[in-house]
């Protein structure tokens, strides 16, 4: 039982990821890294954490066109207003958990290496916060489907 209180006190869902996902992405790519860049800083000067937050989201922000170019390959370059309603669930849940954990995994590393406190398990804290995460994204594009 103590592994599982281990592991559920260790998931947090970072929701500010939505930000890199939908930011419009035929934009200045500068101004997106250093707005992702503001986001993490702004929950780091909150939560006092020393810039892991802040490295993170621009780590995912500077990945993001990668794994879009990776999961959409010749339909996302050829197209200037793409948008990620336009992909099919299995490509978009994918993506959208590629990205998040990218963010976790940098995230938590960060975290463990700042502490000196190591015997938290590390890759189940990654795995389940992304698969949380991705899952509030996902009810997030499908609403917001619905809405429009």
């Amino acid at each position: 039982m103590s592994i599982i209180n281990c592991l559920v006190s260790g998931i947090h869902s970072y929701i500010y990821i939505l930000f890199i996902l939908v930011y419009p992405y035929n934009s200045n790519q500068f101004i997106f890294l250093f707005l992702s860049f503001l986001i993490g800083w702004i929950f780091d000067h909150c939560m006092n954490t020393g810039g892991i937050h802040a490295f993170s989201s621009t780590l995912s922000a500077f990945l993001r066109l990668k794994f879009l170019q990776f999961f959409d390959g010749k339909n996302f370059v050829n197209k200037n207003n793409f948008s990620i309603h336009e992909l099919s669930f299995i490509r978009k849940t994918l993506y959208i958990f590629s990205l998040v954990i990218t963010h976790h995994f940098s995230l938590l590393i960060l975290k463990i290496l700042k502490e000196t406190n190591f015997n938290q398990i590390i890759l189940f804290r990654t795995i389940f916060s992304s698969i949380f995460t991705t899952i509030l994204c996902i009810i997030y594009f499908f609403f917001r489907k619905i809405k429009h």
